[in-house]
């Protein structure tokens, strides 16, 4: 598979499975969501927001915040941070908790095929 093929094919499972989380977390805490066009917009009762989509070209995945900009390379099965090193599934959880209040531990972004 060519790295595009595999970016792409990594990249929506990873949408995928945020999605499906999201689905489950939402009965707790109040937070809408859209997913289309391979990108995840997360609104907290607050207002700010996560945006999560694709830098193709780059074959890298982007989280923006409230705060700040983040872009993750694919290696060894997980996201990893380009400037920080830090996991993706790391930085998206502490961003639910500053955001919400409450865990989400995303066990599934741990390892992704």
């Amino acid at each position: 598979m060519n790295n595009t093929l595999l970016f792409n094919h990594v990249f929506k499972k990873t949408l995928s499975i945020i999605d499906n989380e999201l689905n489950r977390f939402v009965q707790y805490v109040d937070i809408d969501y859209i997913y289309q066009n391979n990108m995840i917009n997360i609104i907290f009762e607050n207002k700010k927001r996560i945006i999560i989509n694709a830098q193709e070209y780059l074959n890298q995945l982007w989280m923006g915040t409230s705060k700040q900009g983040y872009h993750f390379i694919f290696k060894k099965k997980q996201w990893i941070c380009i400037k920080t090193k830090k996991k993706f599934r790391d930085i998206l959880k502490k961003e639910f908790l500053k955001q919400t209040n409450k865990k989400i531990n995303f066990l599934k972004l741990k390892k992704i095929n």
